[in-house]
């Protein structure tokens, strides 16, 4: 039940992110219409004022902020340590930081607006945050803190949501130009229109009307009003520090209390310990110990790459939550097999992590070997048809060479077009292209790559005719999509490779070159991304073994076509 509880209130945690963080965006850009005038953003503002300020929006909005709050809140005071990355720490700081700017921001706007009937336009706003001389410029820095911190927040937030989507990489580049742009923006903005008040102010001081923004002030907001704004920004800067102080003290606590009471330990292969709280994961455990542990997906349940094999224990275990049971259905994986990321026990426990074993743990030293991670991905498979009966007849010397000479010609087409080399395999060839961050470029640079092969394999050709009397036929295969990617292998030989049903789907397009007699088979995927002119291709649409789905593809007879 408790997991379950957990698995709850994280999904919570997350919709009423998302509903302030696109509160939070709207808000922003329309801050930014300023830029251009204050009439244009009170232009805008008419919309934005008809979404968010209805009975539905403001309940769902309302109840978003409440909820998100106090999940903060019990998410800081169920911390068992504070050993936590660089982005953990920003998450759980800046907001806390920005309430002290936000809730007299929110609460003071929301009771003009509907108990004294103000019309809280950006003339009035950008007039009450210069009027007093004395505050302007702490105004100003609030109202940036406010912005900044809220707004990095949010943003974190949202890519981490989004980045496991099969989509991210495609579109990271948008992404976080959007995270980047909006702050910027309504910065922009406010400080345009703070710059257009005073220039209004300054003209109407010319025509002898020196209290411009007093009289716009006074005219706007009721007089028994004031002392209400007063009193919400006095209890926020009085009260707010002592609830802070307050929480850091029982987050503190907490976690003094969990180190000396109540504690697990947590025992791996060869004898190692970690102690930790009860109620902490096995991922958390292992980070806590310096003790290396995969997890590709940052410990979110959405792999299985942290599992463990529970070795024993001093009690029943919690059972699995809805994330785990959903992971262990997928792969298939055996009772006495937990993921490390949501199994908390609360008695000891002896596990054996499955993958990065202790013994080939020796030989990867960079902590990037130590994880994957999942992204979009372009494969390239390139292999010489019936080679065994070319060898068969030459000596082991010509069989080196001509392989030689055949994996020369492609690896420099290869990596001058920004892909890498990933394995040998006999006389096959595996790249990888994912240089660029830029899945449309990196899927054109595999097409280009596949094109300038044909055409040097051709010369190549002409030249082994010459001595060999051999010609030398080859098929290609690129796909592109979602893959596993990390350092694998043991000993001494361990290298970044990519792994994943997309690469499977990459190597079954080129074998499919040997059934339609062509030297290049491509996804529909790969061509769109890579805005190939498809006219040159013949199309098909194909079963791949393992997959339930069938597979749109073009195949091209000589690749040497799509030369430019």
């Amino acid at each position: 039940m408790r997991e379950d509880l957990n698995s709850i209130l994280r999904r919570t945690r997350i919709i009423s992110g998302s509903i302030l963080f696109f509160y939070a965006a709207t808000h922003l850009l329309n801050h930014s219409l300023a830029t251009f005038s204050i009439a244009a953003a009170d232009a805008a503002r008419v919309y934005f004022i008809a979404f968010w300020r209805n009975p539905v929006s403001e309940i769902l909005l309302f109840a978003s902020l409440a909820l998100h709050i106090l999940l903060g809140v019990q998410s800081v005071l169920g911390r068992k340590s504070f050993k936590m990355t660089g982005r953990e720490w920003v998450q759980m700081i800046f907001p806390f930081v920005a309430l002290l700017a936000l809730i007299p921001h929110v609460l003071t706007s929301a009771i003009l607006s509907r108990l004294f009937g103000v019309n809280d336009n950006y003339e009035l706003i950008f007039a009450a945050t210069i009027i007093d001389p004395a505050k302007a410029s702490a105004n100003v820095i609030f109202f940036s803190l406010m912005v900044i911190l809220i707004w990095t927040h949010g943003a974190i937030g949202i890519n981490g949501l989004l980045k496991f989507r099969p989509t991210y990489a495609r579109l990271q580049r948008p992404i976080m130009g959007f995270f980047w742009a909006v702050p910027v923006l309504a910065l922009m903005g406010f400080f345009s229109g703070l710059k257009e008040m005073s220039f209004l102010t300054y003209a109407h001081s010319q025509l002898h009307e020196d209290y411009y923004m007093m009289t716009l002030v006074m005219k706007a907001i009721p007089q028994e009003a004031f002392p209400v704004a007063t009193m919400i920004e006095m209890m926020t800067m009085n009260y707010y520090p002592l609830f802070l102080l307050a929480l850091i003290v029982l987050a503190v606590g907490n976690v003094v209390r969990t180190r000396f009471f109540g504690q697990v330990t947590i025992t791996y292969p060869n004898g190692r310990t970690v102690k930790v709280a009860s109620g902490t994961t096995i991922l958390e455990a292992s980070r806590i110990g310096k003790i290396p542990h995969q997890s590709v997906c940052g410990g979110k349940g959405r792999c299985t790459t942290c599992r463990v094999r529970i070795v024993s224990s001093d009690g029943s275990l919690p059972a699995p939550n809805a994330h785990e049971v959903k992971a262990i259905k997928r792969v298939g994986i055996d009772e006495d097999m937990r993921l490390a990321c949501q199994l908390r026990p609360t008695k000891n426990i002896s596990v054996a992590p499955l993958l990065n074993p202790e013994n080939s743990l020796a030989s990867i030293t960079s902590a990037r070997a130590l994880t994957g991670k999942e992204q979009q991905t372009v494969i390239l498979f390139v292999d010489i048809r019936e080679f065994t009966k070319i060898a068969e007849h030459k000596l082991p010397f010509d069989v080196v060479y001509i392989l030689n000479k055949y994996y020369a010609v492609c690896g420099e087409i290869i990596e001058a077009n920004g892909g890498r080399l990933d394995k040998f395999i006999g006389d096959g060839i595996m790249a990888i292209f994912d240089g660029t961050g830029d899945i449309n470029q990196n899927c054109r640079n595999a097409v280009e790559a596949a094109s300038k092969i044909s055409k040097s394999m051709a010369n190549m050709n002409a030249e082994l005719k010459m001595d060999f009397d051999e010609e030398m036929r080859f098929g290609m295969g690129i796909h592109a999509g979602e893959t596993i990617v990390g350092m694998m292998g043991y000993g001494k030989t361990v290298s970044e490779t990519a792994i994943g049903d997309n690469v499977n789907v990459a190597a079954r397009l080129e074998e499919l070159s040997k059934k339609y007699k062509c030297q290049l088979v491509i996804s529909k995927f790969v061509a769109e991304q890579a805005n190939v002119e498809t006219a040159k291709f013949q199309s098909d649409t194909v079963k791949i073994r393992g997959r339930s789905e069938p597979l749109d593809i073009f195949y091209l007879d000589n690749a040497s076509q799509l030369a430019g």
